[in-house]
């Protein structure tokens, strides 16, 4: 069974391995016994001090508090006996009302390991205590850190064995920095073992380098502890415009108050095509501030690409990315935006875009110069070009919803009002949408809409093309995000999770993609509140 305990940083010091014994004396046996005439007729032990455990071979030191209750000077024998034989006797003297310190001394030369009662008597009274002879618990493991950021919690696991072939009980404390912060009796089974935990927090500990150490009764084991300043705590990053020779692109600043990665997105990112956008990724990068991290683009596990560099320039979006799996390999893309998720900032993922110019890339296209058009060539072209771009307004995709709070059976909800003008679904994502998880957020979709408006809109939950899932309902309240997305792959099926976010994007507008949120409440939650 393991043990833990949270441990103060100041804590008051006591003597180790020690207890004090106070009580009745012995059964039969009156504390205080009084003469004739009303007063205490001899001395009492009011108290002794001796260790509950000890080597065999050993001497053991008992300290008894004496006192005179009565008023009349009082001299007396006063006897340390263990095991009931007499080891030990002083005489002592003192005046009515007085006390004293009497120390003993005990050799267990010849006594064999085991438990033994000792006391200290007076001719009418006595106060007793047990002494176990054994061998110390010993240290078989001691796992501690090397270092931890001040405010952080500190966890030292020990394995102590019990060498004895019997069950034994022994005081086994925590120190750091001089001071004992932790102590505790630990019982083990003969021959057995058990891990014991202490736990300290190093809030307020200033930062530098501290002796900690675990102590058994007669042995221990000690290790240094470096305390850190802290590190940062939130997650930010400073992409600056920059030319590129289309492979690598360059991170002004990154800061990453855990380990992860910082990763290149191309501008499909803006269109919610979070997995799919992603172009370059870092090297694993422990947690701390960076400057000049330079990202290789199309290298990215888990992710094809049909090229290999930039060949035209754009804007480009850097992302810190959290570890979140240990393994220290980016797994974003491979995992489908389930692992390594990015750094968040109010629900939203942390970034900054920077223009990237492609060296060599446009000035081709700069230098060709072509004969210029006649007159009417010139107004013909331009009339084109304005019947163009209108049309090109006019047929840019547009979209709303509205998703207002409601109760669930945990297998539907209802979109309030959709409105589609290419066509396309409507898409229910859980909160995992707010991470950054744009495909493995989605918990629902909608049968393929034709272009119109759609009011009280119902859409299954957990029946998703290309989705695996752990349940079949909602089980708990939660707030859900309907999300209105194009076809635009031509074949009328959802295909935004099987494509990893690169088919039947959301619709946007000026603020990114089409949303609304609602708090869904599960009908058999409500009926319990």
């Amino acid at each position: 069974m393991t043990r833990t305990r949270i441990l103060a940083v100041l804590l008051a010091l006591s003597m180790f391995g020690a207890v004090t014994v106070q009580g009745a004396a012995l059964p039969g046996v009156t504390a205080q016994q009084e003469a004739p005439d009303g007063q205490q007729s001899g001395l009492v032990v009011e108290s002794i001090t001796a260790p509950d455990s000890a080597e065999p071979g050993s001497t053991v030191t008992v300290v008894a508090e004496v006192s005179n209750p009565g008023s009349a000077r009082t001299t007396q024998e006063v006897e340390f006996r263990l095991g009931g034989d007499v080891v030990d006797r002083t005489l002592v003297t003192l005046a009515g009302g007085e006390n004293t310190t009497v120390r003993f001394e005990a050799d267990t030369e010849d006594l064999d390991p085991g438990e033994y009662r000792h006391g200290v008597y007076t001719g009418d009274n006595s106060q007793t205590a047990t002494l176990v002879l054994s061998e110390s618990f010993e240290i078989a493991d001691f796992d501690a850190p090397d270092s931890v950021e001040a405010g952080e919690l500190v966890t030292v696991d020990v394995e102590l064995e019990n060498p004895n072939d019997f069950e034994t009980t022994q005081n086994v404390s925590f120190w750091f920095d001089g001071s004992r912060v932790a102590s505790e009796a630990i019982t083990i089974d003969d021959g057995d073992d058990e891990d014991v935990t202490f736990n300290l927090s190093s809030e307020g500990v200033a930062p530098g380098t501290y002796e900690h150490g675990v102590f058994t009764r007669d042995g221990g084991e000690l290790a240094e502890l470096e305390v850190t300043e802290p590190g940062p705590t939130n997650a930010s990053v400073a992409f600056a415009d920059q030319e590129s020779d289309g492979t690598t692109v360059t991170v002004d600043q990154l800061v990453l108050p855990s380990d992860g990665y910082v990763t290149i997105h191309d501008d499909s990112l803006l269109e919610g095509n979070v997995v799919g956008s992603v172009i370059g990724v870092s090297e694993y990068l422990e947690e701390g501030t960076y400057q000049n991290v330079n990202v290789t683009l199309y290298e990215v596990e888990g992710a094809d690409f049909n090229e290999t560099e930039l060949t035209e320039s754009g804007t480009l979006i850097a992302m810190p990315h959290n570890e979140t799996t240990g393994d220290e390999t980016y797994g974003f893309v491979a995992s489908n935006g389930t692992d390594d998720g990015p750094f968040t900032a109010d629900g939203q993922p942390v970034t900054d875009d920077a223009t990237v110019t492609v060296a060599g890339a446009n000035e081709t296209a700069d230098n060709e110069t072509e004969a210029p058009p006649a007159d009417n060539e010139t107004a013909a072209n331009e009339t084109a070009d304005n019947e163009t771009a209108d049309n090109e307004t006019a047929a840019a995709p547009t979209a709303s919803v509205a998703l207002d709070d409601q109760t669930s059976d945990g297998t539907s909800v209802t979109v309030t009002d959709v409105s589609v003008s290419e066509g396309g679904y409507v898409v229910i994502h859980d909160s995992g949408l707010l991470d950054g998880d744009a495909t493995g957020s989605v918990v629902g979709v909608s049968e393929y809409l034709e272009p119109g408006e759609y009011d009280e809109l119902t859409i299954q939950l957990f029946d998703v093309p290309g989705a695996t899932f752990d349940q079949t309902e909602l089980t708990e309240n939660q707030t859900l995000i309907a999300m209105p997305h194009l076809e635009d792959s031509g074949n009328q099926t959802y295909d935004f999770v099987t494509s990893g976010g690169s088919a039947d994007a959301p619709y946007v507008d000026d603020e990114g993609a089409v949303t609304d949120a609602g708090n869904v409440t599960v009908a058999a939650n409500a009926t319990a509140d």
